[in-house]
């Protein structure tokens, strides 16, 4: 049908420079893609894994073109399968497009197209990772100091990534430091990235979890297998959280059946975009399990907006002086990834109720840093 048929995808990469890095930088990219009628949507990428993901970005962005865009499952079908080779992280940015897009088509935030449960989530604060003896998260002293700040402030919960290059002492410190400061006042979370090496480790850091009140730890220890899950679920009560690094619908919820995880994780970005997020939503509920969704952004409010069985939104990553300094400066307007996202009358932070993902991009900045940019079309 004429005016719903992709005309031509858009890929972007673009560098920054990260705050308080002593000039390192980082790449990201966006995605537009527009219609025939000229209607366009598009999308950001901030957590995914440039310049890794874009090869990816633009295998998928040739599938789509000539396309109806409204048939996001079948395109969704389609590039799952040519990818199976493939991690596949790169169709996420297009399939949050793809909705910007059919959301912008009626006039309709994805929020209300997804079919909206709420329309505040309550949030907790994602650190960046801290060093040792340096920085503003140097010490078990200075993350407690700024799990205090976020809970006074109005955050809902608080979840530390430990010392870089994290051992079992320095994340049992951290840990301890949070638990003692902010325990019985909210709820707070463990996630060593898979930092430690053995099962050993991971056995002292949840039972160091039980004995504090964590509300879950996750993703403790190298690996992704069913049997070592197991294992720390049936000797740990702490709620067990992996997933993250796991690609495929299938392989996280055969994980679940498996009894690997108490709860899932589901990202936009990483499980081919928000169609992938709600099928693991939906898959989740029918095993009783909670969904949560992973990272900050636009598409993550509006997934986690349309999710009844999901706890809380990760406001991340944040530092106690930069803010969210691996965040680049591509929203224009009053949309923000930092504590000042958090209401402090509810602890809550808001669903964009615009049209598609509701925000504005600043496509002139993000052009001026631009390193690459293809346009895909017929």
């Amino acid at each position: 049908m004429s005016g719903t048929t992709i005309a031509s995808v858009r890929i972007t990469e673009f560098s920054f420079e990260i705050p308080g890095s002593g000039g390192r930088t980082s790449t990201k990219f966006g995605v537009r893609i527009t219609a025939d009628d000229g209607t366009e949507g598009g999308y950001v990428a901030l957590w995914s894994a440039p310049p890794l993901a874009v090869p990816q970005v633009h295998a998928a962005a040739q599938l789509l073109v000539g396309q109806d865009y409204r048939r996001r499952e079948h395109l969704w079908d389609q590039v799952n399968r040519t990818l199976a080779k493939n991690d596949r992280i790169g169709y996420g940015a297009l399939d949050i497009a793809l909705w910007d897009l059919a959301g912008k088509g009626v006039g309709q935030p994805i929020w209300a197209l997804l079919g909206g449960f709420r329309d505040r989530l309550p949030a907790y604060v994602s650190t960046i990772g801290g060093v040792k003896g340096e920085g503003t998260l140097g010490s078990g002293e200075a993350y407690a100091d700024f799990a205090q700040h976020c809970v006074e402030y109005g955050a809902r919960a608080y979840k530390f990534h430990g010392y870089r290059n994290a051992d079992l002492a320095g994340e049992i410190e951290v840990l301890r430091a949070v638990a003692d400061r902010i325990g019985g006042r909210a709820a707070f979370m463990t996630d060593p990235g898979k930092g430690l090496p053995t099962l050993a480790d991971a056995l002292q850091l949840g039972w160091a979890c039980d004995e504090t009140g964590a509300y879950w730890w996750e993703d403790p220890v190298r690996g992704d297998s069913a049997h070592a899950h197991r294992i720390l679920r049936d000797k740990v009560r702490t709620p067990l959280l992996i997933t993250e690094f796991v690609r495929g619908l299938d392989q996280r919820i055969d994980l679940a059946i498996a009894g690997a995880t108490d709860f899932l994780r589901g990202d936009p970005e990483l499980d081919m975009g928000i169609t992938g997020v709600m099928k693991t939503a939906r898959a989740a509920e029918a095993l009783g399990m909670d969904l949560e969704v992973h990272a900050a952004g636009p598409a993550q409010r509006h997934c986690m907006a349309a999710i009844r069985n999901t706890n809380y939104y990760e406001l991340g990553l944040l530092d106690p002086e930069l803010g969210n300094p691996l965040m680049p400066p591509v929203y224009t307007g009053d949309y923000v990834e930092d504590l000042t996202a958090i209401d402090p009358a509810d602890g809550c932070v808001a669903v964009p109720d615009g049209p598609g993902l509701g925000v504005s991009y600043d496509w002139a900045w993000i052009e001026a840093h631009a390193v690459s940019d293809r346009v895909i079309g017929r």
